[in-house]
């Protein structure tokens, strides 16, 4: 029997910021993997320090302890950010807020961002504002433009957060359809009933600041 190829390994993982008091740690150290089409849901609290973790994980807050081990390159992993990260006021289309997950090859990325707005079931909402969009309807293009680059896994920041519950319903069989066609997952979420976890992984928010060391 074979094993499910690992994707990314996170043992005792610890990240934080640093004040002017010392050290802020959100989120107690957490431990996880996730294999190739398997999803991890990283469920919390708001406040918690998910978005710390992901954004730890990806390098892009100060990493405090633990190890991170990577099964993929890095340009196989996809990012989809929460809603509002992009300014939904300036003019662009869908497509083009899907081609901006591969700026460096923006002359040959447009036959690949229809089918990654394929992949999502908004190929016909390329040329719309993204501004004009529904809350659903714009996180469908952040996974647009998150598989635009062909990932292997996929991390996505609390893609529910502000859509209603029917919404959520149809992002969880979206994804749901993704990791069934191989593709490895960590999502963060306050809420569980959108989306069947492979596993899941409880994150705790520390209890008070950590002080000069």
């Amino acid at each position: 029997m074979n094993e499910t190829p690992l994707l990314l390994t996170v043992q005792e993982g610890l990240w934080g910021y640093r004040r002017n008091k010392g050290w802020f740690e959100p989120a107690l150290p957490v431990s996880f993997q996730v294999g190739q089409g398997e999803t991890v849901l990283l469920a919390g609290d708001n406040g918690s320090g998910k978005t710390t973790i992901l954004r730890g994980v990806l390098g892009l807050t100060d990493q405090l302890a633990g190890l991170v081990q990577w099964g993929v390159p890095r340009e196989a992993v996809g990012y989809v950010p929460q809603d509002g990260v992009i300014d939904a006021s300036v003019p662009a289309s869908a497509l083009d807020v899907v081609r901006t997950g591969q700026p460096l090859n923006w002359g040959s990325s447009k036959e690949r961002a229809h089918q990654a707005l394929s992949q999502v079931g908004i190929e016909d909402l390329g040329d719309e504002l993204f501004g004009s969009l529904s809350g659903g309807q714009r996180q469908r293009a952040l996974v647009a433009r998150a598989l635009i680059g062909q990932p292997s896994l996929l991390i996505l920041d609390e893609p529910t957060v502000n859509v209603d519950a029917e919404t959520a319903a149809q992002i969880g069989i979206l994804l749901e359809g993704l990791r069934q066609d191989g593709l490895g997952m960590v999502i963060t979420s306050h809420v569980r009933d959108w989306v069947r976890p492979t596993r899941v992984v409880e994150v705790v928010a520390q209890q008070e600041e950590v002080g000069n060391v």
